[in-house]
């Protein structure tokens, strides 16, 4: 059976950040990644904005802050590896009445430019994880394509953790990607019949969004599209009639109390969770990496 120091199960945006920061702390790292429909790293937007997603006041708001000031730094770790993962600063929020309002200090990236960037130098295989077994002071890792011994395992499989016996789920987010439509920076709009609603330019096109619903469903729908549209109307005038470059679809990793889970498994000696950060993954994807380096040098115990 093959051996590894520390396994990552999943290689979306936490789990690829959070190998990357292992890997440069010297770890000898193995990255187990499902690659599986609706990830949601492919369809998230990138905004860096504590106050656009009201976290001001929560107990995520001093973890937002400091992903925020943490980022610059980690973008250039990352754009090493020759991959850009286009860092902007500014994100203008549009609230009701026509005002304007922009938060210093707040930002965008592009998460696919993210994740390659992360990847580069990692060993990442193509793997279905099926059980986590406690052995022998670490951890077994049975998959479709074989088994691996490892030290340490960091549980990052987005909504899919809930397999593995932590309560995350999923909630589903749409969003749409124009051709053609304006350079806008990044837009952050009141919400809309209890969406938030934001356009920010990247390189893949102009991206809208974003719609959310309780389900595990992957295939975008026409309500959603008219809504999105809508959405780009609003907030990036003449883009109303750009076209659709794509429909993204994604799968929010949520817990029932909307707080990230990041540290021991309950049940799992040896493992270390990293999950649940919903709509928050990039603005909080920093600090959860620090935090998993931590934890893994310390040893990880229930």
């Amino acid at each position: 059976m093959r051996s590894r120091e520390v396994v990552v199960v999943g290689g979306g945006l936490i789990g690829s950040l959070a190998a990357f920061t292992l890997r440069r702390a010297g770890a000898d790292v193995l990255v187990l990644d499902a690659d599986r429909p609706g990830a949601a790293w492919q369809a998230a937007a990138g905004l860096l904005t504590p106050d656009g997603e009201r976290l001001r006041g929560t107990p995520l708001h001093a973890d937002a802050l400091e992903g925020l000031r943490r980022w610059p730094a980690l973008a250039a770790a990352l754009e090493r590896s020759g991959v850009p993962v286009h860092l902007r600063p500014g994100v203008t929020r549009l609230q009701a009445g026509g005002r304007v309002q922009v938060t210093p200090g707040e930002a965008s990236l592009h998460p696919p430019s993210v994740v390659r960037a992360a990847r580069r130098g990692l060993e990442v295989v193509a793997a279905q994880v099926q059980a986590l077994v406690p052995s022998g002071g670490g951890v077994r890792v049975r998959t479709d394509v074989g088994d691996w011994y490892a030290g340490r395992v960091v549980l990052a499989a987005g909504a899919w953790s809930g397999a593995f016996g932590v309560p995350v789920g999923a909630r589903q987010g749409q969003a749409l990607l124009l051709r053609g439509a304006p350079d806008i920076g990044a837009r952050y709009g009141p919400p809309a019949r209890g969406f938030s609603r934001y356009a920010l330019s990247r390189p893949d096109g102009l991206y809208v969004g974003a719609t959310s619903r309780d389900t595990w469903t992957t295939t975008p729908d026409a309500h959603a599209a008219c809504w999105l549209r809508g959405a780009a109307r609003t907030l990036v005038p003449g883009a109303g009639g750009a076209e659709v470059a794509a429909h993204l679809v994604g799968l929010r990793p949520v817990t029932p109390d909307g707080w990230p889970l990041v540290g021991p498994h309950p049940t799992l000696p040896g493992v270390l969770v990293a999950a649940g950060h919903g709509r928050h993954g990039a603005l909080l994807a920093p600090v959860t990496a620090a935090r998993v380096l931590a934890l893994v040098g310390q040893g990880v115990s229930a």
